[in-house]
């Protein structure tokens, strides 16, 4: 994961406006770099930084929302989020798709049939991609301006960070927990999926308020990384399970054929992902760790 650009300066003793507003600023500079990469054509990498740049920049925004005027804005950036999340399935999917046709060398009536379905899932790039270019259109028009002005306006006296900061953090903690012990009670697609976001939202806003404490940021995203990663890769193939479900039900007969053909490559990579995540799920249960990670907030 693309890592957000360092806020130099600031400390827990800064201004809650001047913290907003650097912060916001640099989230801002993070959400703008890959522009270029859609220049010419939607480049993949631009698109999946671009897209992890927005969700760090809604983070921020959720955070400082007692300064007012943030929902609005969170909405707006929410659209070109929603819209590179369009592009980036595709690209995953055809992605893999490819590997596994290579893989089927010895098979040239699957490898075509793969094939097949990958190109009908590229086939949905163009709707996508004008969708993508539409809101690009728009951020840059409307939401880049109004973000800087809001920017300029910000201003508050209070501590950037203190026991507020951290009770919030605990807070974000005890949801983590709630995920993990959902998880556990019925480990299916719907309960990972929400698990996997509010560790994302702890983990930008940790990124978010690294300036009060540095200190403890490292020990707690070298527990929190493994897990959030393990819960992306399974989202993943839960993707492609329920994707390629629906083809072998309800494609043409070509189609439906090579993803009958790879269900079962498919269910194996699920429940190969499954049991990755269900370990590191145990190891966070059995040594506590969200227990742990409270008390080095205190």
């Amino acid at each position: 994961m693309a890592q957000p650009t360092p806020i130099r300066g600031l400390g827990p003793d800064s201004r809650l406006g001047d913290a907003a507003r650097r912060i916001l600023a640099g989230r801002l500079a993070d959400v703008r770099k890959p522009e270029a990469g859609f220049q010419d054509a939607v480049d993949d990498a631009s698109v999946h930084d671009m897209r992890v740049a927005t969700r760090r920049l809604r983070a921020a925004l959720k955070v400082f929302r007692s300064l007012g005027g943030m929902k609005k804005l969170e909405r707006d950036v929410k659209r070109i989020q929603d819209a590179l999340g369009g592009v980036r399935d595709v690209h995953v999917q055809s992605a893999w798709l490819e590997s596994v046709a290579r893989k089927a060398s010895k098979n040239p009536q699957v490898r075509a049939g793969i094939q097949t379905l990958r190109k009908k899932r590229l086939s949905e790039l163009e709707t996508h991609e004008t969708r993508l270019h539409a809101e690009l259109e728009r951020w840059m028009d409307r939401t880049v301006p109004r973000l800087l002005r809001k920017l300029d306006g910000l201003d508050d006296g209070h501590r950037f960070a203190g026991r507020r900061v951290r009770d919030a953090l605990r807070q974000r903690l005890k949801r983590v927990q709630k995920g993990i012990d959902t998880y556990v009670d019925a480990a299916d697609a719907a309960s990972a999926h929400e698990l996997r976001k509010e560790l994302k939202r702890l983990r930008y806003e940790l990124e978010i308020f690294q300036p009060a404490i540095r200190r403890t940021l490292d020990a707690l995203l070298e527990v929190l990384v493994p897990l959030q990663d393990g819960l992306g890769e399974l989202h993943d193939a839960d993707v492609r399970l329920e994707l390629f479900e629906r083809l072998a039900a309800e494609s043409a007969p070509r189609e439906r054929k090579s993803a009958r053909a790879l269900l079962p490559l498919v269910r194996e990579e699920r429940t190969k992902r499954a049991a990755e995540t269900a370990r590191e799920v145990q190891r966070w249960r059995t040594e506590e760790i969200p227990k742990r990670l409270r008390r080095m907030l205190t």
